[in-house]
């Protein structure tokens, strides 16, 4: 899954070391990214960008939530996001691939906690299909860690996302009747679980004025690659913007 992230929320660091002061941004934010499906071309996405960084409520391009704790060491926040892993059939490589059933995105919605300490941060995430799609839970930990020179932000991070075993079917398994119908080999996954290391950056041209681009490489595991959807076990994603502070 791609976390579509803008310069307001470039990591939860940012939110738990801000100032009170809600700001409201605007902007625009694009990006490339591979699917590990096989399909015919690479993806490619632009959306406008708002923010929205308040104490309590904040919004953040396709994510959006209440921040029930928020301090310098500690955040407890619920949100929505817009959870963009999606199959479309008629993109497929092969006349097979392209008789399977579509998967489509979904909106997720759970809690989020950051921990931060003077090393970085630990964030945990737990969510759940809101719209009935894949009716699939998710979860993401990671660490993250932060440095500042002058206007330039630098953000690494590592972590592994889990996808229980009903939205690993949805997203990669095949079923008997699309089996039947395409030739495709049945497949039945489990829950997987999917490390990635993340680098971001943003740049602080004015108190305004912010741009920004992360960097995103995935390593997908058997339960995922050995699908007969899927041809890849790694991707690189690259996400960039700008955005304009009121």
């Amino acid at each position: 899954m791609r976390k579509i992230t803008g310069a307001l929320l470039l990591s939860p660091l940012l939110v738990a070391t801000s100032s009170p002061a809600a700001n409201w941004s605007a902007g625009v934010q694009g990006g490339l990214y591979q699917l590990p499906y096989q399909t015919r071309h690479q993806e490619r996405w632009a959306l406008p960008y708002i923010g929205y960084d308040g104490k309590t409520w904040y919004i953040d391009g396709t994510e959006a939530g209440y921040n029930f704790i928020n301090t310098d060491t500690l955040l407890l926040r619920a949100k929505v996001y817009y959870y963009d892993t999606q199959y479309r059939a008629s993109m497929g490589q092969t006349p097979a691939l392209r008789g399977l059933n579509n998967r489509n995105s979904t909106m997720m919605g759970g809690m989020q906690l950051l921990y931060t300490t003077p090393l970085g941060a630990l964030s945990a995430t737990l969510a759940a299909d809101t719209l009935g799609v894949s009716n699939g839970v998710v979860a993401n930990a990671g660490w993250i860690a932060m440095a500042q020179w002058g206007g330039f932000t630098l953000v690494p991070e590592v972590g592994v996302d889990f996808s229980n075993a009903q939205n690993t079917r949805y997203y990669y398994g095949i079923s008997d009747k699309e089996s039947a119908k395409t030739g495709l080999a049945t497949w039945r996954p489990q829950a997987s679980f999917l490390p990635y290391a993340r680098l971001a950056m943003n740049y602080a041209w004015t108190p305004q004025w912010n741009t920004w681009a992360q960097l995103t490489q995935r390593f997908y595991p058997d339960t995922i690659s050995d699908s007969p959807m899927v041809n890849k076990n790694n991707l690189c994603e690259l996400t960039v913007g700008m955005s304009y502070t009121f």
